[in-house]
């Protein structure tokens, strides 16, 4: 019986010998490159809320004392963006760390084919020209 998941039939044929994978040199580069894409762009947001936990006025009367939760709110946006407790910014690292990590898989993999199979590293020597 095949487990519910998104991927519990493959798992399942995996198991039993039956999955077929094909090994297209284009989707490694692919991959590689949405990788680099996604890492890019992780950082830029990343960067962004540390700027915004680090801005030191955001205009919403946090500098009145009579408006005290002016000061509470900006408190609580400052510590989500950056330093605080599940902040975006630690969050944006560990999805960074995940994708490097994929990314690595799937170099290692590419890797692995290149020195073990002829055509595929024919196949993606052409690519890269």
């Amino acid at each position: 019986m095949a487990e519910e998941t998104l991927f519990g039939a493959f798992v399942e044929d995996a198991k039993s010998g039956a999955l077929r994978v094909r090994m297209e040199p284009q989707v490694f580069v692919d991959i590689d490159k949405a990788c680099q894409d996604l890492i890019l762009e992780l950082s830029l947001a990343q960067n962004d809320a540390r700027a915004l936990g680090e801005r030191s006025v955001w205009g919403l009367g946090e500098t009145n004392p009579r408006l005290w939760s002016a000061l509470e709110l900006v408190t609580f946006f400052r510590e989500k963006a950056f330093g605080g407790p599940n902040n975006a910014y630690d969050t944006f690292g560990e999805y960074i760390a995940a994708t490097q990590q994929l990314q690595s898989l799937f170099a290692t993999i590419r890797e692995t084919y290149e020195r073990t199979d002829e055509n595929f590293a024919r196949r993606l020597r052409e690519i890269r020209v």
